[in-house]
């Protein structure tokens, strides 16, 4: 079992050994854990990813992959794309994110574009931020400017959208992106992923739990995979939503 989506930094120590017991392996994504008053604050963020928080995972025997990106609430100023692609190389990193928007503003959108581009360069994964707030008119907006990078097919089936909710899925599903299922305060319950698996394909799905220092059950997962037993889902949708379509869109090797 893997949890697709979390963020370790803002977790205490003691759950790596819980999460050790449960996942495969976990990842954990870049987002906007301060103010990013500069570019090398940033950097800062994407050291501890990378050096502090998979190191601490490793010590539990807990194996964590990192995504890292610039999150649209943690926007710095002065953004060297050139050392932030230097980054996206380093050991431990299998895909760009969290990335996305949530206002939609001009600068979002440049720096959101900017990053998938390099991410398509690249040929890393990519993973995309949906907000809380106005979520259908940002996702639309989302899926009109992938639209002008003129994304492959091949390249479209590495993007994950997450956080998608029952009021989003239709405005995705003619698409080729995978999309993120989050159990979470707010976000979607058990009963939410029951419907949305029981009425959709289920190998676009990514199941997470985005624990982080928002409202969160690191169970999250195996509790909605334990849920989705109960309610008669077979063994082979809960294993594609909480396994397999992870480990195929980052090509993972667990």
């Amino acid at each position: 079992m893997i949890d697709s989506h979390i963020h370790s930094d803002s977790r205490p120590y003691e759950d790596f050994e819980i999460m050790a017991a449960i996942f495969d392996c976990v990842i954990t994504h870049a987002h906007d854990p301060l103010k990013m008053r500069s570019f090398d604050v940033l950097l800062d963020h994407f050291d501890r990813i990378l050096e502090v928080e998979i190191e601490k995972a490793k010590k539990n025997g807990l194996k964590m992959y990192a995504c890292i990106g610039i999150h649209p609430r943690a926007i710095p100023k002065n953004i060297d794309y050139d050392v932030l692609k230097s980054y996206f190389k380093k050991e431990g990193v299998i895909g760009v994110g969290e990335i996305g928007l949530e206002k939609c503003t001009k600068n979002e959108i440049e720096i959101f574009l900017n990053q998938v581009s390099i991410a398509k360069e690249m040929n890393l994964p990519v993973v995309i931020h949906t907000p809380r707030t106005n979520k259908e008119y940002v996702t639309r907006e989302i899926l009109e400017n992938l639209e002008t990078l003129s994304l492959s097919l091949e390249f479209k089936k590495k993007i994950v959208i997450e956080h998608v909710t029952k009021e989003t899925i239709p405005i995705l599903w003619d698409t080729d992106y995978n999309l993120g299922l989050t159990v979470q305060p707010q976000k979607l319950s058990s009963k939410d992923v029951f419907e949305i698996v029981s009425n959709y394909c289920e190998k676009r799905f990514l199941l997470n739990s985005d624990s982080s220092s928002a409202p969160s059950d690191i169970f999250s997962v195996p509790k909605t995979a334990s849920k989705l037993k109960a309610k008669g889902i077979s063994n082979s949708i809960i294993k594609a939503i909480s396994h397999e379509n992870t480990v195929r869109m980052f090509n993972l090797k667990i």
